[in-house]
């Protein structure tokens, strides 16, 4: 299933860059995939076995060099170390800031605020929900691939306010229009 939206995803931006309209460029819509890992055992964000989800990106420019990203995320699967599944939805809000540009490759710093929602369902028939709040710091790279289209990896860490709890690896296709 995740194969299959990706892949249908792709392919209608992909269909999108092709009728190569005028562009403002000033939003951006994409697909993304992600890797999460907890950093130590307290706080942890997940207990996802194999912490891969995917995801919608929208961006917004405020000026040439700042953007303004919203991103949706999901992940489920087997947990780790309890007899259950979990299925998380992730949503950040984050200001993105792209101080140098070198023939379209933009290196950039990002900061913002992510909301989790975590369902568990054990195995034994309950099932339990947790909401979490945290910090995002992150850094990352655009990269150009044809008029409009442009790839994009992230590093991202989670903080909860008082210690560093996650870290993130993303990889992104967007379309700016």
């Amino acid at each position: 299933m995740k194969a299959k939206f990706f892949t249908f995803t792709t392919i209608i931006i992909l269909s999108f860059a092709s009728l190569n309209y005028a562009q403002s460029k000033k939003f951006s819509a994409g697909v993304i995939s992600t890797y999460f890992s907890n950093i130590g055992n307290s706080g942890k964000l997940t207990q996802l076995d194999h912490p891969t989800g995917y995801g919608l990106i929208l961006g917004y420019r405020l000026t040439n060099r700042a953007l303004l990203v919203a991103t949706g995320e999901y992940f489920h699967g087997s947990m780790e170390n309890l007899p259950g599944n979990e299925r998380d939805y992730r949503f950040h809000l984050s200001l993105y800031y792209a101080p140098l540009s070198f023939d379209g490759i933009r290196p950039y710093i990002s900061a913002g605020l992510v909301y989790t929602n975590s369902n568990y369902k054990y195995y034994n028939g309950t099932s339990d929900n947790d909401n979490h709040f945290n910090g995002r710091f992150g850094a990352g790279l655009d990269y150009p691939l044809i008029s409009g289209i442009n790839l994009n990896a992230d590093l991202g860490l989670y903080t909860d306010g008082l210690n560093f709890v996650g870290i993130s690896s993303s990889l992104g296709l967007r379309y700016a229009f």
